[in-house]
């Protein structure tokens, strides 16, 4: 799931370069649900920045529509990236291109065994 919330955080405008970075970080932690809970303190730890500045960068990527936060007592929030249910489940199946094994300029590398020998060290190294 991390990639594909990657993807989409890049392309989202944020209203500080710190606040991008605490985006990036939470688009980096997402599951398949595209919910994270790490903690203000590891956020803080991992951006370089206090924990005040990560509530504010939180509560600005909030207030944009960005993250959803659930305050849960004892324990971290849990934060859930505002993704597009498309961008989740991945590219329609009848949409996606399938690559063929082997490219017209380049070998095919799936070798029979009666293709595979064994070479000696000397062999190898030429």
């Amino acid at each position: 799931m991390s990639i594909e919330a990657l993807n989409w955080c890049k392309d989202q405008a944020c209203p500080t370069p710190t606040a991008k970075l605490v985006l990036f970080v939470l688009s980096n932690y997402a599951d398949e649900r595209a919910s994270c809970y790490p903690s203000e303190k590891h956020l803080a730890k991992i951006c370089g920045v206090s924990d005040r500045s990560i509530r504010r960068c939180l509560q600005s990527l909030s207030d944009c529509g960005l993250i959803d936060i659930k305050h849960r007592s004892g324990t971290s929030n849990r934060y859930f990236l505002s993704m597009d249910a498309s961008v989740r489940s991945g590219v329609d199946a009848s949409v996606r291109t399938v690559r063929p094994r082997a490219s017209a300029y380049t070998k095919d590398t799936q070798k029979t065994k009666t293709q595979l020998i064994r070479r000696s060290l000397n062999d190898l190294a030429g």
